[in-house]
């Protein structure tokens, strides 16, 4: 069993907001732009600079509004929990309000583990991951989430 605090406050859905990002939409928008600066580019400059000024300008209107989606999710969301994982539910015990909730592990819509983290994005509507370092889990705990992982494939 894992039993972590998990708080959604400013610096944690940033995160979120960023992880997001950078693995799905980045990509998108590059293609985009390199296609954009291949159709029109700015007089005198090659495809390949008018690409790049043109990301550099989506970047600099993108990453603010990221800053205030953040800034306006955490002051509407008030998460604070201590979640129990085992191998067969979910518990949440919010600390916040007297309420004890039971999920199933259809309630991680995936597990994605890189080298300091474990990603779990949560299956809603609108989509919300929760990152547990992976400094804070034993070898044990993290071999869980492994497990889970492809149980949940």
């Amino acid at each position: 069993m894992i039993k972590q605090r998990l708080v959604s406050n400013f610096e944690n859905i940033l995160r979120a907001k960023v992880h997001f990002f950078m693995k799905k939409s980045i990509w998108k928008y590059l293609i985009l732009t390199l296609i954009l600066g291949f159709l029109k580019p700015i007089n005198g400059l090659s495809s390949i600079v008018t690409a790049l000024i043109f990301f550099a300008g989506i970047n600099l209107i993108l990453w603010p509004l990221q800053y205030i989606s953040a800034k306006s999710f955490a002051k509407k969301i008030n998460f604070d929990a201590t979640v129990e994982f085992n191998e067969t539910e979910i518990k949440i015990n919010h600390n916040n309000k007297d309420l004890t909730e039971l999920k199933d592990w259809n309630w991680i819509k995936n597990i994605e583990l890189n080298k300091e983290s474990i990603w779990l994005t949560l299956n809603q509507a609108r989509p919300f991951a929760i990152a547990i370092p992976k400094s804070k889990l034993n070898a044990s705990e993290i071999e869980l989430f492994e497990r889970m992982k492809k149980n949940n494939q």
